[in-house]
């Protein structure tokens, strides 16, 4: 005899009551009932029996999870604490369940496998960290399944959520100006050949720099001159590039704050009285748990909202379920500005 079939035996019961019961499908209204169902309840937690809820879901077709789904080189999956929080506590909030899974190309890309992937993992849509070097043959087995899915900081017209890195660059630049600087340097190692398979923001935030330095009369760093540096030569490039003539009275970076402070640190200036520095990071960093990093000190920046961003594509997702052929446009972000404790006015011998 089956385990519902000796619940229903030992109640007195059809197999048919057992199973409403436990899926909570049962109406309790009189006395009765209820007796009976906690008898039914007690009777399935003796024998350890447990409704196939996955198998339900399918039939209904509604798993009540999201999936969030991130790369296996996750130089293409950055996930940091804040954002990782706000889907988190977005999606908890509707009582429903996250499912992580981490997949590479030969996967995103499988015919077979992308038509069967909210079926497989039990979920009803994708929150896609997959931020550059998307295969293209992903998106378009997504978009032909309609698969309903948000993707998080990739930048396109809809079912995304992105920063908007190009303001933000134009903010810190011009917020460096207004505080005398003149000689702004922008820092990215990035090397040249993968400029056009790279991540938006470096892009954005270096077209953003430049354009606020070329309006303000100053001619930006070029791109190209600290391109391609080995990761084992950036301090040691960091630390002859303020040690130089005409060497900056302020950098922005794209990001390594670190090692900019320790460049400054290894030629003797004093932040921020001899050297501004201004970087990009998660916005809850900027507080004092990331400026113990600097022995009390609270790096410039700014700041990615990454825990908002978490928020609005949950959001935005549950819109894009409810109407898979529709449109959702995509969320631009604003980044937010703090000083911190590395960003001062210009030296006066400047």
């Amino acid at each position: 005899m089956s385990k519902l079939g000796q619940i229903a035996a030992e109640v007195g019961v059809s197999a048919n009551t057992v199973l409403r019961v436990l899926r909570s499908e049962n109406k309790e209204v009189w006395p009765s009932a209820a007796k009976r169902a906690d008898e039914i309840r007690k009777a399935a937690q003796k024998i350890g029996y447990l409704p196939n809820g996955s198998a339900r879901a399918m039939r209904k077709g509604k798993f009540n999870a999201i999936a969030l789904v991130l790369s296996t080189d996750m130089g293409r999956s950055y996930l940091p604490n804040d954002l990782f929080n706000g889907i988190h506590d977005a999606i908890n909030k509707l009582s429903m369940r996250m499912i992580v899974s981490k997949l590479g190309d030969k996967e995103l890309t499988n015919e077979r496998l992308m038509p069967a992937v909210l079926r497989e993992w039990s979920c009803d849509g994708l929150l896609i960290n997959y931020t550059d070097r998307v295969p293209q043959q992903m998106v378009r087995l997504i978009e032909k399944f309609h698969i309903p899915s948000i993707w998080i900081n990739r930048k396109q017209a809809n079912e995304a959520v992105y920063f908007d890195d190009f303001a933000a660059a134009r903010e810190a630049t011009g917020r460096l100006l207004k505080l005398g600087h003149k000689r702004i340097t922008y820092l990215d190692f990035l090397a040249k050949e993968t400029w056009s398979a790279t991540h938006y923001s470096r892009t954005d935030r270096y077209a953003g720099y430049a354009e606020t330095m070329r309006e303000a009369g100053f001619v930006p760093t070029p791109r190209e001159q600290f391109a391609g540096v080995p990761v084992a030569d950036r301090l040691a490039a960091t630390c002859q590039l303020l040690r130089g003539e005409g060497s900056p009275t302020a950098i922005i970076g794209y990001d390594a704050g670190p090692r900019i402070m320790h460049a400054a640190t290894v030629v003797g200036l004093k932040v921020p009285q001899q050297l501004s520095v201004l970087t990009f990071g998660p916005a809850t960093s900027s507080s004092q748990d990331q400026g113990e990093g600097f022995i009390g000190w609270r790096m410039g920046q700014m700041g990615l909202p990454g825990e908002l961003a978490g928020h609005h594509a949950v959001e935005m997702l549950m819109q894009k379920i409810g109407s898979r052929d529709k449109a959702i446009p995509s969320v631009v972000l604003p980044l937010k500005f703090d000083s911190g404790d590395t960003c001062g006015p210009a030296p006066a011998e400047a």
